[in-house]
């Protein structure tokens, strides 16, 4: 897996002092080095689009707004490219679902989520995620990072499937979110391990001015659980289907 510098200038320190709470952290997603490994073997098999699947997580962005209240993490609009399969499969495998958003004062996140053509709002309490923090920590051009774990449950074409999370924080920007809806931990998620994906914190910008976000409201709102339900239930169907 390529290494991944961190772009954190003394602005940044500036910006920790005076206690700013606005600002855009931009992320970059990477595959693990055994994933890496993995696509090499495949990388002769003719029209395999997971060949191309490194190229287009590397070519991924996505950016966390945030401000005291509220954030909001989403792609980086690119523009259209004949590869647009690869990147859309290179999104689906990272862990990328859609815009997520924070919702600070109520202790939420809310995920924008499509099924069958029809928009929900995926409420999940931020506190939902047992994380367990450990001792271990790691330091990133000056930033002293915490670690923690997780794991998800998620319904896939093959059953449950449980998988394990881990996420490096720090203390020192303290904003309780992270790249793909997580978040809950005593400070800003830099880098987060999920399945055989890593997601990396590219860069950091404070604005002076408050960073306005606004909340989702076009949609079906409903609870996380009851969502996954009716995914496990058209899963289930379409298997009897077939």
């Amino acid at each position: 897996m390529s290494k991944i510098i961190f772009l954190i200038t003394s602005v940044f320190y500036l910006g920790l002092c005076f206690g700013q709470a606005n600002g855009k952290a931009y992320y970059i997603k990477d595959i693990n080095t055994a994933f890496e490994k993995k696509l090499d073997s495949l990388s002769n098999i003719p029209g395999n689009p997971i060949k191309s699947l490194e190229k287009s997580t590397k070519n991924l962005e996505f950016v966390l707004s945030f401000n005291e209240d509220t954030a909001l993490y989403k792609e980086v609009e690119q523009m259209s490219t004949d590869n647009n399969k690869s990147i859309e499969l290179a999104k689906i495998l990272s862990g990328y679902v859609g815009p997520s958003y924070f919702d600070f004062k109520n202790r939420k996140v809310i995920f924008e989520k499509d099924l069958f053509n029809e928009l929900y709002l995926v409420e999940r309490d931020i506190s939902a995620l047992e994380w367990v923090l450990k001792k271990e920590k790691l330091v990133l051009n000056n930033l002293t990072c915490y670690k923690a774990i997780t794991s998800i449950t998620v319904e896939g074409r093959g059953g449950t499937e449980e998988i394990p999370i881990t996420a490096w924080y720090t203390s020192d920007i303290n904003i309780s979110a992270g790249p793909d809806g997580f978040g809950g931990l005593p400070g800003l998620i830099i880098q987060l391990e999920k399945g055989n994906f890593v997601t990396t914190l590219k860069r950091i910008e404070f604005l002076d001015k408050k960073n306005k976000i606004d909340l989702p409201h076009k949609g079906k709102e409903i609870l996380e659980d009851d969502f996954n339900e009716l995914v496990k239930k058209s899963t289930t169907n379409r298997r009897k289907y077939k």
